[in-house]
């Protein structure tokens, strides 16, 4: 057994155009600017950048107070994902939780909280992230200085910097994030209690150290347990990315973050139906390029965690981004495959349900996650662009669950065709890039079409008060359910429409619009006649179409979906006879 700390995996999100890959760049490129006497200071893995403790240390100079703390430091650096976005942190996903350890949220100093800021930093906390926060282009301010410290600059631009700072902390305590300048933070305990915020300049390489050393503390204090791993256990990770590679094939890019992976070794990928294969090649980009930019790479006989790590092996055509890969042997494999499924996780769904479409498994995962919170019921979720098939799916549920029968879209493309069918049959479709934006997009339409829900409405015809048999039939009615209001169209028990109310009277014979269960009141009913199309003690109901009814009992309470089944039966009746009598 080898007990190693591995260094924390970090994640960096936020807005878009706020610096994310800016500052991922900055970080890669800090190597550069470091002295000659640096070896091997930054190691680019597949889908990661790996900055260790002696690069960080170069960067910081010779300032005795970063020394001393360098000193004490168990974690030894830093792993970061390539990939920026709230995108590829989903895919990162673990049963609730998540692989990544760290993050950063960048946020533009002149720009403040943004919709995919709020967006990410909501994940984070669902997920139990810890993150700091970097108040990103404050070269931008009028006057800044690079060359001297955030707290040192000319008075006019400290003001600006202040206003700008304080206007961010304000908007992130309106979403319950209490944060503060970084060098207000004097002991360990203060990140327990509010988020730190770093003043940086990307572009310009601008206080990427004090961001970095922030980092290894927090990961130093409060994560040593969780970083601590075995050396020589069997290895896990999780699928970033699948992709075709020219020359080689199907391969998967994973973030090792447990144990050891080697060639050869047998493999399970999780999902409902697990993949089990061995490793043919382990692969690593060259560390004079980016991943994303590498065409070639180096073979290695194994990956210790924390690591990023591309896989090639046979049968790996299923294999999707969020999916946890796990090294097993013959004594574990079936243990192994069952873990895998578990992990996976079936999603929870319903007859009456929405339907997700999303980019990759991670992020499928992480909306139902998030759906299942809100007590919105799934029918169908899958990553995977939008069908034909799901559009009819979305029609055949709203014709029971008006509330149900739409289709949610993240970052999944729609075809051309498949939307014309979309527009042609009014199927209702949230999509976009933010899922908390969806789901409040969604809910604001639930909230809506409630208001919109015809009124359902039961009476009672009181044969003690019939006032007058027709043009218009006059009559005293009980309001037996709901509302009944000046120019709803009635029918009787058999169907047939009887007219409208053109009139309600209250109890001193003052006209008023509408009446409500439980009430007793004359009604004028034109085209109405009693004895013919109203029976002296007949029951009539509010007249609906069948779009009307279709999908409506979602949006109902109590004695009203009833009420709404009995208008329906009465409807499908009189198709029936009409059918019938046609014959």
């Amino acid at each position: 057994m080898a007990v190693i700390i591995r260094n924390p995996i970090v994640v960096v999100v936020g807005h878009v155009d706020h610096g994310k890959t800016t500052l991922l760049d900055a970080i890669r490129r800090s190597r550069l600017i470091v002295t000659k006497k640096e070896a091997g200071g930054i190691t680019q893995h597949i889908g990661a950048t790996n900055i260790n403790l002696e690069h960080i240390s170069n960067l910081c100079g010779d300032n005795p107070a970063y020394q001393n703390f360098i000193k004490n430091l168990k974690v030894r650096g830093l792993l970061f994902i390539d990939t920026p976005g709230h995108e590829a942190f989903m895919a990162l996903r673990k049963r609730g939780s998540s692989i990544a350890d760290l993050a950063i949220v960048v946020i533009d100093i002149n720009k403040g909280v943004e919709p995919q800021t709020k967006e990410s930093i909501k994940i984070l906390k669902e997920f139990k992230v810890p993150f700091v926060i970097s108040a990103n282009k404050v070269d931008a301010i009028t006057g800044w200085d690079i060359n001297e410290k955030f707290d040192n600059q000319q008075p006019d631009t400290s003001g600006q910097f202040y206003n700008k700072f304080y206007d961010i902390i304000g908007q992130l305590n309106s979403i319950g994030i209490n944060a503060d300048i970084f060098t207000n933070f004097k002991k360990p305990d203060d990140y327990k209690e509010s988020f730190a915020v770093v003043p940086i300049a990307a572009i310009a390489d601008y206080e990427i150290k004090d961001l970095l050393m922030v980092l290894m503390g927090i990961a130093n204090k409060f994560l040593i347990n969780k970083l601590e791993t075995d050396s020589d256990t069997l290895g896990e990770g999780m699928i970033l990315e699948a992709r075709d590679v020219i020359g080689i094939g199907k391969t998967i890019d994973v973030i090792m973050y447990s144990g050891k992976i080697s060639k050869g070794d047998t493999i399970v990928i999780g999902g409902m139906e697990p993949i089990i294969t061995k490793v043919k090649n382990l692969l690593l980009s060259p560390e004079s390029e980016e991943m994303r930019l590498a065409k070639k790479f180096n073979v290695t006989d194994e990956a210790i965690a924390a690591c990023g790590i591309k896989i090639y092996a046979e049968n790996l055509k299923d294999a999707e981004g969020g999916m946890p890969i796990y090294v097993c042997n013959a004594l574990t494999i079936e243990e192994t495959k069952e873990k895998a499924k578990t992990e996976t996780g079936e999603i929870s769904t319903s007859q009456n349900g929405v339907i997700i479409r999303t980019d990759t498994l991670g992020a499928v995962e992480a909306f139902a996650y998030l759906l299942d919170k809100e007590g919105i019921p799934i029918n169908n979720a899958r990553a995977g662009r939008v069908t034909k098939e799901d559009v009819i799916m979305a029609l055949a549920i709203a014709e029971t669950d008006k509330k149900s029968g739409v289709i949610f879209v993240f970052n999944a493309s729609v075809a051309d065709d498949v939307e014309n069918l979309i527009c042609e049959k009014k199927v209702k479709i949230f999509k976009g890039n933010v899922i908390y934006k969806i789901i409040e997009e969604y809910k604001e339409w639930s909230r809506n079409i409630k208001k919109e829900v015809p009124n359902i409405a039961k009476i009672q015809v009181l044969s003690k008060y019939i006032f007058r048999a027709n043009n218009p039939a006059v009559v005293g009615v009980r309001i037996l359910n709901g509302e009944i209001k000046t120019g709803m169209r009635l029918i009787n028990m058999e169907g047939e429409l009887v007219g409208s109310i053109i009139g309600i009277e209250a109890k001193k014979g003052e006209k008023v619009p509408s009446a409500k269960t439980g009430e007793e009141v004359p009604v004028s009913i034109d085209k109405g006649e009693i004895g013919k199309n109203i029976d002296k003690d007949g029951i009539l109901y509010s007249f609906l179409t069948f779009e009307e009814t279709s999908g409506m009992a979602s949006l109902l309470d109590g004695e009203d979906i009833t009420v709404l089944e009995e208008i329906k039966r009465i409807k499908r009746e009189t198709v029936t006879k009409k059918t019938t009598l046609s014959k």
